[in-house]
């Protein structure tokens, strides 16, 4: 083994990871996304004693419970909150102890150190790899990652007892960590004394999680769900391919490039790696995420450097010259895209922990809508974990329960302004007058739309043929308003539309609306005492949308004027 000083050692390694936090600085001005956000709310609520039940038992978790990394969310939501730097921090060192690992490993094969280096480089700044380092969602596979490689130095140390626990704890920090005795295996062929005894505890314990994960698995038919078959391998083989050198299809070359110009045992080890940790993801085209790349990529390094010890250090130069600008294309379009989205999320997240922080208690949240691709089990994280103190209901604004809400207790409503990117927050209470007009917006009243009313677009809501709603008539009015927009799509394929109204009992002349664009109707009313009235609306003819959607007319607002 060419040795290499460790003054020198240590230099390259501070400028790599000086050069990775400055690259990824952009990592710190992100935010939680949905999965995160459940995470935080779920893992602070179970006991340090369920995670060491977890860590130990040798059933397969069907309920997808993995200790090692749901255990650092735990731990970071009690010391960190809601601070997302602070996340970030913690995976990025991690990130940059796996690449310090990597190089330990690589040189433990015998790898020169300049080609050592370059693989280093290549993995760490890889941007496949680009959620791994930005996104804490992500740190079971950063820490699946971390236990995979300690093990294959442990095991090359012939500290049996000591690998076998690291890979104990790479499984149970992510189940793609099951084949790593055959990396072990591998690895004891091309570079140990081909002792294959101590591999038996290894075996025995991937054979149990296997068999387990394959009847015990409760996923059916849905994107968790293993698919054997050709079609499958066919389309993940092909995404995969394409995040290996950030070009498509050119992933399916690297292998035969690597076997063809570097005939040593690195390569042959590396690819065996690559292969091996990334074929359960092979079967599972529900789930295609680059950052599950992240584990195989680690044999990726391997052969990598068993390729540019080959060809030597000017070829490995021009690759550099060739391929910096691609993951550097690449890190902008993914910076762009996750940030602009994270602004979303932040914006939401962050209306929501003010008013937790100003307001008295409430019994139940109804939230309507949410950033873009932000799904629900986000929203009802996030209000768990602000609320907890609380433990209000937690309800959509299309649940039923969510309108009887309304009618006891002290509620908020939250609600997503998807054009004006921003979200804000009502208190209903029992008590509270009702509004005597409508208007369609980010504010609107919910409990005061009851039946027939579709999720908020812009600044209308479609009915369906029949719907209801409520108001409060006040003293002195004589007009009632309603605000509608009609559609060219809706005249195209229903005509023009009439509505009837039934206000507090008293039937109101149809009227019809026969040309496209905003309008508002009106109707004189007899004066009469205040109080709460009902409203039913009829439209006809009607028209089925696209979605199956049975609708009457848009309606941006209606009520007492």
């Amino acid at each position: 083994m060419v040795g290499m000083s460790k003054r020198v050692g240590m230099g390259l390694f501070l400028l790599l990871a000086v050069t990775f936090l400055i690259v990824n600085r952009g990592a710190y001005k992100g935010y939680f996304q949905d999965d995160e956000l459940d995470n935080i709310s779920w893992t602070t609520q179970i006991s340090p004693a369920d995670y060491l039940k977890g860590l130990v038992t040798p059933r397969f978790a069907e309920n997808n419970f993995r200790p090692v990394g749901h255990f650092y969310f735990r731990e970071a939501a009690q010391l960190f909150g809601l601070n997302f730097p602070a996340y970030v921090l913690l995976l990025q060192f991690v990130h940059l102890l796996n690449v310090s690992l990597l190089w330990l490993l690589l040189r433990r094969l015998d790898a020169p150190p300049w080609a050592a280096a370059a693989a280093c480089a290549f993995f760490a700044f890889h941007m496949a790899l680009f959620d791994a380092v930005w996104k804490p969602m992500y740190v079971f596979d950063v820490f699946c990652t971390t236990l995979c490689v300690a093990s294959i130095l442990l095991f090359a140390q012939r500290r049996w007892i000591l690998s076998f626990a690291a890979f104990w704890l790479a499984y149970k920090a992510k189940e793609i960590a099951i084949l790593l005795p055959l990396v072990l295996a591998c690895y004891e062929y091309w570079f140990g004394k081909r002792r294959w005894k101590p591999l038996l505890p290894f075996f025995l314990v991937s054979i149990l999680f296997g068999v387990q994960g394959l009847f015990l698995n409760p996923n059916r038919n849905n994107d968790y769900t293993f698919h054997f078959t050709a079609v499958a391998l066919a389309q993940t083989s092909v995404y995969y391919a394409g995040r290996v050198l950030l070009v498509p299809y050119l992933g399916f070359v690297f292998p035969a490039a690597a076997l063809w110009w570097a005939r040593n045992r690195r390569v042959w080890f590396g690819l065996a790696m690559l292969a091996l940790f990334l074929a359960p993801l092979l079967f599972l085209p529900g789930r295609l995420f680059s950052a599950y790349c992240y584990l195989p990529f680690t044999g990726l390094a391997v052969a990598f450097a068993g390729l540019a010890e080959a060809v030597g250090p000017i070829p490995l130069a021009a690759f550099f010259l060739l391929w910096l600008p691609l993951d550097y294309t690449a890190l902008r379009a993914q910076r762009r895209a996750t940030l602009a989205r994270d602004d979303l999320a932040r914006e939401w997240v962050t209306t929501l922990a003010k008013y937790s922080a100003t307001n008295p208690r409430v019994d139940t949240i109804v939230y309507s809508g949410a950033p873009e691709g932000f799904a629900k089990w986000g929203v009802e994280g996030a209000i768990r974990f602000l609320f907890r103190a609380d433990q209000p209901q937690i309800y959509a604004a299309e649940q039923p329960a969510a309108r009887q809400s309304f009618q006891s207790g002290r509620v908020a409503l939250l609600t997503w302004d998807a054009p004006a990117r921003q979200a804000a927050i009502v208190t209903h209470t029992p008590e509270l007058q009702d509004a005597s007009y409508v208007t369609i917006n980010a504010a609107t009243p919910i409990w005061q739309l009851d039946e027939g009313w579709y999720e908020r677009e812009r600044d209308y809501r479609w009915i369906a043929p029949f719907a209801k709603g409520h108001l409060w008539r006040p003293a002195g009015t004589r007009q009632f308003a309603l605000r509608v927009n009609v559609g060219p799509e809706l005249l195209q394929k229903s005509g023009p539309v009439t509505v009837s109204l039934v206000v507090d009992g008293q039937e109101l002349a149809p009227r019809q609306f026969a040309v496209k664009g905003w309008q508002e109707a009106r109707w004189n009313v007899p004066e009469r005492p205040p109080g709460p009235v009902t409203v039913t609306f009829r439209a006809s003819p009607g028209y089925k949308a696209p979605d199956s959607r049975q609708l009457g007319v848009a309606v941006g607002g209606f009520g007492f004027r």
